[in-house]
């Protein structure tokens, strides 16, 4: 009697060590088809709105996050709106007749040659995503890779026209415009609507 107690003891654990082993590797198997999106997150934020989606962006797939920043960094005042004296207002005009170029620290990111999707974002100025980014987009090859742009704004709506001829070898993604104050679930679920792979 005791010697079958003990044989069904056996078998029961044995049984859930199988279905042990076999949940690990469903987890690992579901961690490596994560690791097959080769993407990157690439942003400026001027008031952190941005960056807020960036990161949530860069969390939600574990790829690299890299910020964007002048040479000549923006302060509070730089981007006024309402100051036709600000730089901000300043800068739209001389974007307006093609003089501006904003130089940025760097554009150049260990993991953009290997990745397939670049996610872009910026704030929107002036129904653009903001020429802060257009260094970048410029001084880099996008050949065979997707650009999916984002951007935030308390209302306005965006274009890509400033950008999409300085990147024309590239395919451009739907773009997506969120609230300055958007809702991390709002954002997880339009990267869960991309199904990337």
């Amino acid at each position: 009697m005791l010697r079958k107690f003990v044989s069904l003891l056996t078998a029961i654990l044995m049984t859930f060590s199988l279905c042990a082993c076999s949940t690990d590797e469903s987890v690992e198997e579901t961690s490596s088809r994560s690791d097959e999106m080769n993407a990157i997150v690439v942003y400026y934020s001027a008031t952190g709105n941005t960056e807020k989606v960036a990161q949530t962006i860069s969390d939600h797939f574990d790829i690299p996050i890299y910020e964007l920043e002048p040479v000549d960094p923006y302060s509070e005042e730089d981007i006024n709106y309402s100051d036709e004296q600000s730089r901000i207002s300043i800068e739209h005009e001389e974007h307006i007749n093609g003089d501006l170029e904003v130089e940025l620290t760097t554009t150049d990111f260990d993991e953009f040659s290997d990745a397939d999707y670049i996610f872009l974002g910026a704030p929107v100025w002036w129904q653009e995503l903001s020429w802060v980014v257009e260094d970048f987009v410029k001084e880099n090859d996008f050949s065979d890779k997707t650009i999916i742009p984002f951007a935030t704004s308390a209302s306005s709506d965006f274009n890509l026209d400033n950008l999409t001829p300085l990147a024309a070898n590239a395919d451009w993604g739907e773009a997506r415009r969120f609230s300055s104050n958007v809702d991390e679930d709002e954002i997880i679920e339009w990267l869960n609507e991309l199904n990337l792979s």
